[in-house]
């Protein structure tokens, strides 16, 4: 018998072989890495299982909480779960948690591998910055001056209203100075005291104060007068006798602009768009 002749393959045919295998073997590679990310991404140590919450006075924290986790819901790419501790969505949550009104200075921080700890200041509503004398228009503004919101149409006087004669109000922008402020606030303060209540302030450009008083009336003030020489100047004008019956009410202004020098126009002695002249009653 003759020996049969060896098949050669063809070099073709093992070139072939050659990329199905290398093909094979990365593919393999890839799933493998990916059952490796799917599992280890998975591993509890290193998942965020805790939202805790510090900060602001009457926003909930739970509300907080709950917009914090469901940031936190979902995979990335469906594979990795953004409670993976090493790439949480951190900044998701703070872009949301900065969507929720008040809320400001929030710090979101990973501790003790799988905690998230949440803090942030609140703004406190403490008096409105409005359109005008008239308008409903108004936002919330804090202590400081700052406002940060829009406000509701609000119904009585439970927060006192500010009004800037030359500059538009914005979200974010201040009222005026902290101190022109300061001044405002201690004088409708020392006012209340005396059983005169103020429901508005308009502001100039000059420091001067226009307070509407509740019941009628208008006090015309100068920043720059400390608010005890304001209040002392006018209780001095109600002592006498001759403007004892002064209330609330009663009369157009009171204008306390020049020092211990008042000027007093009750009503129909001059329209009320008059400034003070020589018709008006002068108390020094």
């Amino acid at each position: 018998m003759r020996p049969r002749k060896k098949q050669l393959i063809h070099p073709d045919k093992i070139a072939i072989i050659k990329q199905i295998f290398k093909g094979f073997l990365a593919i393999s590679a890839v799933v493998l890495l990916l059952v490796g990310i799917w599992h280890g991404t998975r591993v509890q140590s290193l998942t965020i299982n805790t939202v805790t919450v510090t900060g602001g006075e009457t926003i909930s924290h739970e509300i907080i909480k709950k917009t914090a986790e469901l940031q936190l819901e979902g995979t990335y790419f469906g594979l990795i779960p953004k409670r993976f501790a090493w790439l949480y969505p951190k900044s998701d949550i703070e872009r949301a948690l900065r969507d929720i009104k008040r809320v400001h200075n929030i710090s979101v921080v990973r501790e003790y591998g799988t905690t998230i700890t949440i803090t942030f200041d609140e703004y406190i509503p403490y008096a409105l910055w409005c359109q005008s004398t008239e308008s409903d228009e108004c936002l919330f503004i804090d202590q400081t001056g700052l406002a940060f919101a829009e406000a509701p149409v609000l119904n009585g006087g439970s927060f006192l209203r500010l009004i800037t004669i030359d500059k538009e109000m914005k979200v974010l922008e201040t009222v005026s100075s902290i101190e022109r402020l300061n001044s405002i606030f201690e004088l409708v303060t020392l006012l209340s005291e005396q059983e005169w209540f103020v429901s508005k302030v308009e502001l100039d450009r000059v420091g001067d104060a226009f307070l509407h008083l509740t019941g009628g009336g208008e006090l015309k003030v100068a920043l720059s007068v400390p608010a005890t020489d304001v209040v002392e100047n006018l209780l001095v004008v109600l002592a006498s006798p001759e403007f004892s019956h002064l209330n609330p009410g009663n009369f157009s202004y009171i204008d306390l602009r020049f020092g211990e020098k008042v000027f007093v126009n009750e009503i129909g002695e001059v329209p009320e768009t008059e400034t003070a002249t020589s018709s008006d009653e002068a108390v020094e």
